[in-house]
């Protein structure tokens, strides 16, 4: 960690951050949990990321260390397979082996997946092969507290993203029937930010994905519809 963290330092960075209301989708997983006893919240903030990777696939980038004389990069790669680095706490503390091939797979096969790496994690059981290739990291402190932080970038990886802790609030919401236009409901709202190499993605780009990925955990509908 001590190795990766310092070479992060090198990396021109910036943090986007939003909130997303998770109302729907923690209604979805209690649903599910009926079925699937050990369904987190993790896995469908990866498939949303996934799918809008999809449509930003800058996101999913590494970048050759290698510079130039001048100090620039000289290249960088998209990735065709979304293998998802994701944080986990162990014994021996902060590790990140990846789930592979996420844009393949349905959400109860990442959840799946993150369980048998919290696993291996936990005994001392990973190997090389969960590490390699890792392509964009997910960071989640939703199951420790905390709303917001800003996360490190993995190198050679372009992005990350961090997930919050869900906190209630009260929301207001358009309503022509009543006499001051609206009304109070409760909202399940998740903070989220993203750091992002400036160098090979403009904050432009960062921002749509997030909408993008924000738009699927409002509405997770959508995302059931696009699971393989």
């Amino acid at each position: 960690m001590t190795k990766t963290m310092t070479e992060a330092l090198t990396i021109p960075s910036f943090t986007f951050s939003d909130e997303m209301d998770a109302t729907a989708l923690m209604a979805l997983r209690k649903e599910l949990k009926k079925v699937h006893t050990n369904l987190t919240m993790l896995p469908f903030f990866i498939k949303a990321c996934s799918i809008a990777m999809l449509e930003f696939p800058v996101m999913n980038s590494h970048i050759d260390n290698e510079l130039d004389d001048d100090g620039y990069i000289q290249r960088y790669v998209l990735k065709h397979n979304h293998n998802f680095s994701v944080a986990i706490d162990s014994p021996d503390g902060l590790t990140v082996p990846n789930i592979k091939s996420v844009q393949t797979k349905s959400i109860l096969q990442i959840n799946n997946d993150l369980k048998d790496l919290q696993t291996k994690a936990s005994t001392g059981g990973l190997s090389k092969a969960d590490f390699d290739d890792g392509t964009f990291s997910v960071s989640s402190v939703g199951n420790i507290g905390g709303r917001y932080f800003v996360p490190t970038i993995l190198r050679p990886q372009a992005a990350i993203i961090a997930i919050g802790q869900a906190h209630r609030i009260a929301k207001l919401v358009d309503d022509n029937s009543k006499a001051d236009g609206f009304r109070v409901e409760r909202a399940d709202v998740i903070n989220f930010s993203i750091s992002a190499d400036h160098r090979v993605i403009d904050g432009a780009t960062c921002a749509r994905f997030g909408s993008r990925m924000k738009q699927l955990i409002e509405n997770p509908n959508l995302m059931m519809l696009t699971m393989h």
